[in-house]
């Protein structure tokens, strides 16, 4: 049996013609002709490496608002949970389809000793921070009401 295409059936369009032509609405893809053109991925890698140390973004970290304690303990944190999160997701996930192993319940059981000491730590910063001669907000309130 052979596909020959008959005098009555319409010429098939080709799906990429309108990627280089400009006047289409379709997306285009640009051809960018360069002096090193054909000389190789390494070769190119160097270059653009070569060209570009370390662009200046414009963001100074001079005029930081934040303490640098709570910098410090906020990256650990974000650390900290997302291993968490990690660790049980891949705990469950292991539990689901390789059935409950020691694998699955020691991932399941890490993660959530890593959420309790991201509590933990937590906690413990805003203990340290919190003013113990500082009255709260809800109990001068609570004593105007009676």
């Amino acid at each position: 049996m052979v596909f020959d295409r008959t005098e009555t059936e319409p010429e098939e369009p080709d799906p990429e013609a309108e990627l280089e032509d400009p006047e289409s609405d379709s997306l285009t893809i640009p051809r960018v002709d360069t002096e090193d053109a054909g000389l190789g991925l390494l070769s190119d890698l160097r270059s653009e490496h070569d060209s570009e140390s370390a662009p200046d973004l414009g963001v100074s970290t001079d005029e930081v608002d934040v303490p640098p304690d709570l910098a410090r303990i906020f990256w650990a944190l974000v650390l900290v949970i997302n291993a968490a999160v990690l660790s049980v997701s891949l705990g469950v996930l292991f539990a689901i389809f390789d059935g409950i192993t020691t694998r699955s319940i020691a991932l399941i059981a890490g993660g959530v000793v890593l959420f309790g000491f991201a509590v933990y730590r937590y906690r413990a910063f805003r203990a340290d921070t919190d003013d113990p001669t500082e009255t709260a907000p809800d109990s001068a309130d609570a004593d105007d009401t009676e």
